[in-house]
């Protein structure tokens, strides 16, 4: 008799065999384990990473530009600080919180410190979860791991300042609203956006790259609705945070910022080697076979990073700033995996 199978007499007096329950029961052990696995080390990476990173930035950046840092902390939640800096609050206000606990029983710089490193703990988990799901879209478990171990790997050339944390939350929220775009749940970008906006101004652009990312959408009426929806809600934050820090944020402000970029740039040409190096080694794996990659990768790689990523933050931001700037990984990133991995993608 073969293994695994019960024996039965039929109606008819002929031999019927069945699965053993306990075979069946072994399988789906079998599968589960490895399911539960495979959870298990996705969990592992993302732990791993975040724990890297955020030790990374509390030491090499935190601590060592403590005195800055702490100056810039504490003007932003004085509302002291200088345009854009004091319509920055999410990271501040929150970090602020842990601050003031652990100042009842440690020292100023002890405290700070550790509510940093709790806070770059919280953002960095959130950004490489983002990430991770964001390439989940298309790739298995193993391509999503590898491309966000190159996202990861680019993070601290990227931290050329002492104030990077908002930026990195920018990159966590654009991650989680490209996947909630390509999901097609865009009614998630409401408070995506709203929250953003309480972090950096750079979340409107999630409002240019999902319109931008499907053809379809300059003719149909639901997409319309949602890009004004979205501008409204952006603007309405952008009042909120208005109406509580006042100050301006137009005019004399805007164009002493627009201008100071601008000539920092021209002046300082160090930042065409760090991107030469940085995005190089993806163009021609990002431009292999490219009809056949998802049209919103392509699409906002020919439209919105030229536009918005190479050409206006030259004028609104110091080029050598690769941290403001990490959206075009999320975008380069699975576009070279695409060529890189094919045998890591999904069946679509």
């Amino acid at each position: 008799m073969s293994e695994g199978l019960l024996w039965r007499r039929g109606a008819a007096g002929e031999e019927l065999a069945f699965p053993h329950p306990a075979m069946h029961e072994t399988q789906c052990s079998g599968t589960n384990k490895i399911k539960m696995f495979k959870s298990k080390t996705v969990i592992f990476f993302f732990v791993f990473s975040a724990l890297i990173l955020a030790f990374y930035q509390t030491l090499r950046i935190d601590a060592a530009e403590y005195d800055k840092k702490l100056i810039r902390h504490t003007t932003i939640i004085n509302n002291t600080v200088e345009y854009p800096y004091k319509y920055r609050l999410l990271n501040p206000y929150i970090t602020h919180i842990y601050f003031s606990v652990l100042k009842t029983f440690l020292s100023e710089k002890a405290s700070f410190l550790i509510a940093y490193l709790i806070q770059n703990l919280l953002v960095y988990g959130f950004l490489i979860f983002a990430v991770f799901n964001f390439l989940n879209l298309w790739f298995d478990d193993t391509g999503s791991i590898v491309g966000t171990l190159i996202f990861a790997l680019i993070i601290p050339l990227s931290l050329t300042g002492y104030d990077t944390l908002g930026d990195m939350t920018t990159a966590a929220l654009m991650a989680l609203g490209f996947c909630c775009i390509n999901k097609g749940k865009i009614f998630m970008l409401y408070p995506i956006v709203f929250i953003g906006s309480f972090n950096e101004m750079q979340i409107i652009l999630l409002i240019i790259f999902y319109f931008i990312g499907s053809k379809p959408n300059f003719t149909t009426k639901q997409a319309w609705l949602n890009f004004f929806g979205l501008t409204a809600v952006f603007v309405l934050a952008y009042v909120i945070i208005h109406f509580i820090r006042g100050g301006q944020a137009a005019g004399g402000d805007v164009v002493w910022f627009f201008t100071k970029d601008a000539a920092y740039n021209i002046a300082h040409k160090g930042w065409i080697v760090l991107w030469f190096i940085m995005i190089a080694p993806f163009i021609y794996f990002v431009f292999k076979d490219f009809k056949l990659k998802p049209d919103f990768l392509k699409r906002n790689l020919l439209f919105t990073l030229p536009v918005f990523y190479f050409i206006a933050f030259f004028f609104i931001g110091r080029m050598r700033e690769i941290d403001k700037a990490l959206t075009i990984f999320l975008i380069l990133i699975p576009l070279a995996l695409y060529s890189l991995l094919p045998n890591n993608l999904k069946k679509q």
